[in-house]
């Protein structure tokens, strides 16, 4: 038999976080942002489609030419083992095109600028790198982290199709909208108030959840422009908050609203209220039972019109319940099932409100419901979420898609993960993204693609400057994958002294 033809792969990867530039001057290391699925696309688009690879960073990579043997090595037993010749193979199909900006304006911004010589020749290499792998009859694309109408531009001055849904759906991921689709899908939310642009408005629906019993509300900015929880806030009402007296709820309440605790400690309440008034705020009831898990849904919307469940996560946050730092692989089992099929009722919402294509995510928070759980729709993502990169490396090192059910397995094996972007320690400032590389491969919790387990390292760069990186830990089973996160800070620990 002929063997079926595989039309060769060839990616361009500008994955800008096309967020408001002064929420990303506020995240720790967040300039590096676009390097977090360097990893990923090496493993995918070269290791295992034999494709080419222009991966564009601003700023540059720091030890780029180590971080790209590594992540070349890991299914060749380790860059320090593996055969030369192949290695120096596929490094050829690697270019790391870097501009030195480590500005906070979007690397879309950046690449785009019209008075920079070195964007300009970014632009010409990027032209030349797709009419040549086009010409040669390989299926070309434009990736990217979410829309932007910079990213769009240059994606049709490329002739390329992107990988996310268009810009103009970007509303659909607001606050308010994502739970009117969240009950067109027919997924319960907690108690909450439409949109509020100004104090007066924001006290009075406040004062009309009071009225019901909520005493703790989440108030989010209705924008898609504050990720992780920073346009968030937390109020506490007291408990006689609508007892009779001189002063009606909605004063009372309006007294309340400037001591909410800002999730972004850089914002001021007069900066919040000043924001309000542009984008608009909802109150949500903040859910307190015990226990509290906030698993997420990715999914996709494929070109030919169909919704595919992509992967379930339990995500891992910060002490403030709002703030994303990691997440395991897969979802928990009790309600798994469930979350796939909300995750697939959302994207049916958004495919019947247009958006054609790309990536999209959905958090829910789980809460318990007699014998079982129950998932109260969170917010919607119409994007990537900081879920893709270790889920993407995952199945590109153990080369499997998921199971119908959610899971990753290898000739009757199961695999699990637990990945965290924020491994931080002020000690970790200095230390150079070539001496993790060293400590880990050097030990014996480094990734080995025979036993398919081990620590993947992600996002090295902000180590020198801010002592932060991030791992991915696979295992057999959740229990390992939580041990080898432990031994890889104790890993790092050792190559720094101790305050």
């Amino acid at each position: 038999m002929t063997e079926t033809y595989r039309r060769p792969t060839a990616r361009i990867h500008i994955e800008s976080r096309e967020c408001g530039p002064e929420v990303l001057e506020r995240l720790t290391g967040a300039t590096y942002f676009p390097e977090r699925l360097l990893g990923p696309a090496i493993v995918t688009t070269v290791c295992r489609a034999g494709g080419h690879l222009l991966y564009v960073t601003a700023p540059s990579v720091i030890d780029g030419e180590e971080q790209v043997d590594y992540y070349l090595g890991l299914l060749l037993g380790g860059a320090r083992t593996a055969d030369r010749e192949s290695l120096r193979r596929m490094r050829e199909l690697v270019t790391v095109l870097p501009l030195d900006d480590a500005t906070t304006r979007w690397l879309s911004t950046k690449v785009l600028d019209p008075v920079s010589p070195r964007a300009a020749a970014v632009r010409s290499d990027l032209h030349e790198f797709a009419e040549l792998h086009r010409s040669a009859g390989a299926d070309v694309r434009l990736s990217y982290f979410e829309p932007s109408k910079p990213l769009e531009e240059l994606a049709r001055a490329l002739n390329l199709p992107g990988t996310q849904p268009l810009s103009a759906h970007i509303p659909l991921g607001t606050k308010h909208t994502g739970r009117q689709i969240f009950a067109a899908a027919g997924i319960p939310v907690p108690s909450g108030s439409g949109v509020c642009h100004d104090p007066g408005a924001l006290a009075s629906a406040v004062a009309g959840l009071a009225a019901t019993g909520v005493r703790e509300l989440v108030l989010k900015l209705d924008s898609t422009a504050f990720g992780g929880g920073l346009g968030n806030a937390l109020l506490t009402l007291e408990d006689g908050i609508d007892a009779p007296g001189g002063e009606s709820v909605e004063e009372r309440v309006a007294r309340a609203l400037p001591g909410a605790v800002l999730m972004d400690p850089k914002l001021t309440w007069h900066e919040y209220v000043t924001l309000m008034k542009d984008d608009g705020v909802i109150a949500e009831e903040m859910v307190t039972q015990v226990p509290l898990l906030s698993p997420s849904f990715q999914g996709r919307l494929t070109e030919r019109g169909t919704v595919e469940a992509v992967s379930t996560h339990d995500q891992v946050l910060a002490g403030d319940g709002q703030t994303y730092h990691g997440c395991t692989f897969p979802a928990a089992a009790d309600y798994r099932r469930q979350l796939i099929d909300h995750g697939l009722r959302v994207g049916e919402v958004l495919r019947e409100r247009g958006v054609g294509s790309g990536d999209y995510g959905v958090d829910f928070l789980a809460t318990r419901s007699g014998d079982g759980w129950r998932l109260l729709g969170c917010e919607i993502n119409l994007r990537a979420t900081a879920t893709k990169h270790p889920f993407t490396m995952a199945v590109g090192l153990l080369g499997v898609e998921p199971t119908p059910d959610g899971r990753l397995e290898v000739d009757g094996v199961e695999y699990v993960y637990e990945a965290s972007d924020v491994i931080m320690e002020r000690r970790y400032q200095g230390l150079r993204p070539a001496q993790l590389i060293e400590a880990v491969t050097g030990s014996p919790i480094g990734y080995d693609p025979v036993r398919k387990t081990g620590v993947v390292l992600h996002l090295m760069s902000p180590v020198t400057e801010f002592g932060k990186f991030g791992a991915l830990c696979i295992a057999r089973d959740r229990a390992q994958a939580a041990s080898l996160m432990r031994e890889l800070r104790d890993l790092i620990d050792l190559l720094t002294p101790q305050s």
